[in-house]
């Protein structure tokens, strides 16, 4: 439930309340308190009516250029309605305003805005070079992204041209911050390797994909319900910033890999994401001022066909790689697991390679004493077991001596 309140000149709440009683609001749900500086209205938005109620008010009253009107809608904490029944019977979602301008204010370039994705750009930049996850996910929760990407679906869905490119802007703006930062980040801070926070967003995956897709149906699904508290979960889940980061981190590295696997899973999180709002919002109700009605037909129809299609494009890399880690990178880490337990070699200090063919493995490693038939048997039928199938395996052992040289001799 929303509650508007109204205010008018003086005398013209009577004109507002005509109009409520033709478009069929019961007068329970709302409430005229009139004076002679100037009438406020008071309404309940309940059931169902919001877009229609506001679109009307609007029409017959300019709030924006007369110092006595104005229009505030806001969300009571607890909602006790008189007709529960009647509640139950329509799909409450917040106002098409209230929507709009949480798209507007949360896209705005400002001082704010910049501010903010700087300091997230930075956060994230040196929590992906310390690998610490605690310092990445603090630079989601303050990166300005998620309200770019509703800005443009918001646009989509309206027919709403100069909210949608605000909303390109303002994510392309982010976008430029925080590559130029993570340049920056990895140019200046010496010994910059690409550690398992890097590695991550250098091999994206199909599942990334469908977790920005869900996380995209999360987030338009609590704001149009009006429940917020949900958006930090999102921004958590969809993780741009700290991949826009690795992206300027893999140029100062000057590493191909990093750069495009990066660049890779922004695109496919930046497509899963707006295809899930705009999808969201339209089966939600959220629907344009009749005057942009055909223009928002033909712009969802358009960027539906354009989303669906990058997806498609962006899933074949992403299905490759996926395969590539999960089917056939899967035995070796069996494999390496299995040696470390084995040898209790937890660091795999002297594991030279992991070999793995149709149906060979081999494994070559540094053993400072001699090692038995029987011990690499026994290695080699827990390799069996745990990888569930028959495989050759050989062993490459390359044998070390330890020589102690006196510092004083000559």
């Amino acid at each position: 439930m929303q509650v508007v309140h109204a205010t008018f000149e003086s005398g013209e709440g009577e004109e507002a309340v005509d109009l409520l009683k033709r478009l069929g609001l019961d007068i329970e749900n709302y409430k005229l308190i009139e004076s002679e500086t100037g009438d406020l209205l008071i309404i309940n938005l309940l059931y169902g009516n919001e877009d229609q109620l506001l679109d009307g008010l609007k029409e017959q009253f300019n709030f924006s250029e007369s110092p006595d009107r104005s229009l505030v809608i806001f969300t009571p904490d607890t909602i006790i309605p008189r007709d529960k029944e009647k509640v139950k019977e329509h799909n409450y979602r917040a106002s098409r305003e209230t929507i709009v301008t949480y798209a507007k204010d949360n896209s705005k370039v400002d001082s704010q805005f910049l501010i903010l994705a700087v300091v997230a750009a930075i956060i994230a930049s040196l929590g992906l070079i310390i690998d610490n996850t605690a310092v990445i996910v603090g630079s989601m929760v303050i990166a300005p992204v998620f309200g770019p990407i509703i800005a443009i679906a918001v646009g989509i869905v309206l027919g709403d041209l100069k909210l949608l490119v605000q909303g390109l802007v303002a994510e392309l703006v982010v976008v430029l911050v925080a590559v130029m930062i993570g340049v920056l980040s990895g140019g200046i801070i010496p010994n910059v390797t690409i550690n398992r926070a890097l590695q991550v967003r250098m091999l994206p995956t199909l599942p990334d994909l469908l977790i920005a897709f869900a996380a995209g149906g999360a987030g338009a699904y609590s704001l149009v319900t009006n429940v917020k508290q949900q958006l930090i979960g999102v921004v958590i889940a969809a993780a741009l910033i700290p991949v826009m980061a690795t992206i300027g981190i893999g140029i100062a590295l000057w590493s191909w890999p990093l750069f495009s696997g990066a660049v890779l899973l922004l695109l496919a999180n930046f497509f899963a994401l707006l295809l899930a709002i705009v999808i969201t919002f339209y089966f939600k109700g959220l629907k344009p001022q009749f005057w942009y009605d055909l223009t928002a037909k033909k712009l969802i129809k358009k960027s539906l066909i354009v989303l669906i299609i990058s997806l498609i494009l962006l899933a074949v890399p992403l299905w490759v790689i996926t395969y590539q880690q999960m089917v056939k990178e899967q035995p070796e880490d069996i494999v390496r697991q299995t040696y470390r337990e084995y040898f209790k070699d937890q660091f795999e200090s002297r594991l030279i390679r992991v070999e793995i063919e149709e149906e060979r493995i081999e494994l070559i490693f540094y053993s400072p004493q001699r090692k038995e038939k029987e011990e690499l048997d026994s290695l080699a039928k827990q390799i069996q077991r745990q990888l569930e199938r028959d495989y050759t395996i050989e062993f490459e052992i390359i044998p070390t001596q330890r020589f102690k040289v006196d510092a004083n001799s000559s």
